[in-house]
């Protein structure tokens, strides 16, 4: 069975040679317990010999080793390879303050008790065979250890551990440790704040923060908690001067000091084991200098530290309570109104009138056509509300009236449009528009006088119980008949003719006429025709798509399917209204548990919730690619 030092885990542990055995823990032997068996002499560790090199580096001045030298983590290690290598000269008269040392205290470092080994041939292994780190060898001493197997007449059995890599510790809660060490030594404020401030400081961050507030720049932090702090400032300053107490002990080494700083602070198990090493090394290398200050064994802490990582932290992980899934239920709007673009919106799509008007999501900032229809809508109420009659009037005072309008309008919504040229090109779509519009107008009124007797008038209508709201553009009233025109003005899409338009209402799916004509039903108004005007193209003449409302709808056989005129049956106009109806009073109750998609793709082309929507229809080019 081999046996492996957990020690290796530490940093600096040296390489283990482990003999085959019955788990006796005297199995695991480290090289210089191993070597210690050839002789009475004390052969040391690794890290004892690079704090070793480290103390008389810092207590032979007229050797003249800068601090910053001495203190690097690689110091210590390069003069160990040069010593061991035998080149004495590498590090002038340090390595022979070193082997003075040496005899001084009856050692020898692990390469002297080698060649003493080999060249006495007094070792004698008690088993057979004998596992060997890999690690030792691969150097020049791997010729050694076999001759030294030859000799003791035992079999050598290399072992791959891995290689000797820093490991991760608590950084941080042994530089907290550290803070502490330099008030024992210090017993300064400026001292004792930065272990306030620490890791390992026995009190929560923000009653830390609170004293070092209260303490302000001109007060003792320990003043102020003796003068009677809350929270945990009692166990920091109890903490605190327990380790200064360690450190006044006469004849206390860093270990122990280290033992009572761990025990009033609480460190990491593995942490403390690689600086307790440490402080035992550093300790044993005090027979040159027993005194020693704080800051010394902080240097040989942060040295033989050098190329450790930091642990990561823990976080506590707890497994979640089972929740139960939830019963689907139905929403319930909360709009206490409807208006006939909300209910186009549920006609077109369910789930975009739940985004809508439910989850009342954000939308999209608009587009340059929306900020144009805004714009020309705007142009159109200034231009009405002055010039109701057009069978009499100026055509050319009216012209320039009308572009006065249209450029003002699109003056106050210039900051809308996302570019200069891209404004400029909408508002002189919409100059020539308007000159096609004051035409088809000036035409209409010689034909049919009228007045016009409302711009976006408000609606306000109670249907079936129900509330609903609207703007309608124009109200025009004929002057022979008193009979009135609801105009809707169309800057975007509009459908192609008469037919499709009487299609869409008897379809239930355009409720923006029908609505109108009951909203001006209600109000006493004779309301016989719904018309929708173009103004969106430039290039052609304004040509109004029209329904004319009669009692009973005609065949529409013989028509032709791309008139701009057609007829609308007061029963279908009823039909609409109670289907507006029945979707207010679904909408306005819980009954709907699910909002379908629309099977439409044309339908999500300008929707703003498309990118949104997992369940919409791919249109035909984007179906082999979803």
């Amino acid at each position: 069975m081999i046996l492996v030092d957990e020690r290796r885990l530490a940093y600096g542990i040296d390489p283990v040679l482990v003999r085959h055995g019955g788990g006796d823990p005297e199995a695991v032997l480290s090289p210089a317990a191993f070597l210690s068996r050839g002789g009475a002499m004390n052969v040391l560790r690794e890290g004892e010999r690079r704090a070793m090199i480290r103390r008389i580096a810092a207590t032979r001045d007229e050797l003249g080793i800068p601090a910053h030298v001495r203190r690097s983590a690689s110091f210590a290690s390069r003069v160990i390879a040069a010593i061991d290598r035998d080149e004495d000269d590498a590090f002038g008269g340090l390595i022979g303050e070193y082997r003075t040392l040496l005899a001084f205290v009856n050692a020898v470092d692990a390469g002297t008790a080698l060649r003493g080994v080999l060249g006495g041939g007094t070792f004698t292994a008690d088993e057979t065979p004998v596992a060997i780190d890999a690690l030792l060898l691969v150097d020049d001493g791997a010729f050694a250890w076999r001759r030294l197997a030859a000799l003791a007449e035992f079999t050598l059995e290399p072992v791959d551990l891995g290689p000797l890599t820093a490991p991760a510790l608590d950084l941080a809660g042994a530089s907290g440790l550290f803070a502490f060490l330099r008030f024992a030594a210090s017993e300064s404020d400026a001292d004792a704040r930065a272990a306030l401030r620490s890791k390992l400081a026995p009190i929560e961050p923000d009653d830390a923060r609170t004293l070092l507030t209260i303490a302000g720049a001109g007060a003792d932090v320990l003043d102020v908690i003796d003068a009677g702090s809350t929270g945990g400032g009692r166990e920091f300053a109890h903490a605190l001067r327990n380790v200064a107490r360690a450190y006044r002990v006469p004849d206390a080494g860093a270990s122990d000091v280290l033992a009572a700083a761990a025990a009033a602070l609480g460190l990491d198990a593995q942490t403390f084991t690689a600086l307790e090493r440490i402080a035992r090394d550093f300790d044993a290398a005090r027979i040159l200098a027993p005194a020693w200050e704080a800051s010394d064994a902080i240097d040989e802490f942060e040295a033989e530290l050098a190329g450790c990582t930091q642990r990561p932290i823990p976080f506590p992980t707890f497994a979640a309570a089972a929740v139960a899934p939830e019963p689907q239920q139905p929403v319930t709007s909360r709009r206490a109104t409807f208006s006939a673009s909300s209910l186009n919106a549920f006609a077109e799509c369910e789930r975009k009138w739940f985004y809508r008007y439910v989850c009342t999501a954000v939308e999209d900032r608009g587009s340059s056509a929306s900020f144009y229809g805004i714009a020309f809508h705007a142009a159109l109420e200034e231009f009405h509300g002055k010039h109701a009659r057009f069978d009499g009037g100026d055509p050319v005072a009216l012209g320039s009236f009308l572009d006065y309008c249209i450029v003002t309008s699109f003056d106050r919504h210039r900051t809308r449009f996302d570019a200069p040229v891209e404004f400029e090109l909408q508002k002189r779509r919409a100059r020539r528009t308007a000159k096609r519009y004051l035409t088809w107008l000036l035409e209409r009124a010689r034909k049919t006088p009228f007045e016009v007797i409302g711009c976006e008038a408000t609606t306000d209508v109670q249907l079936g119980g129900f509330a609903f709201i609207g703007f309608i553009d124009r109200i025009d009233r004929d002057d022979a008949t008193g009979a009135v025109t609801v105009v809707d003005y169309k800057t975007g899409a509009i459908a192609k003719s008469a037919g499709d338009y009487l299609a869409d209402v008897l379809s239930f799916s355009e409720f923006q006429l029908p609505f109108y004509y009951w909203a001006r039903t209600a109000a006493g108004d004779k309301v016989t025709r719904l018309s929708l005007v173009p103004l969106k193209d430039a290039l052609l003449d304004v040509e109004p798509i029209e329904l004319t409302v009669v009692a009973q709808r005609p065949p529409q056989n013989g028509r032709s399917r791309n008139a701009t005129t057609a007829s609308i049956g007061v029963v279908d106009l009823e039909r609409a209204r109670d289907r507006m109806i029945e979707i207010a009073a679904s909408l306005a109750t819980p009954t709907i548990a699910h909002y379908a998609v629309t099977s439409d793709p044309d339908a999500c082309r300008y929707c703003a919730y498309k990118d949104a929507c997992r369940e919409r229809p791919a249109v035909a080019e984007e179906r082999f690619g979803r």
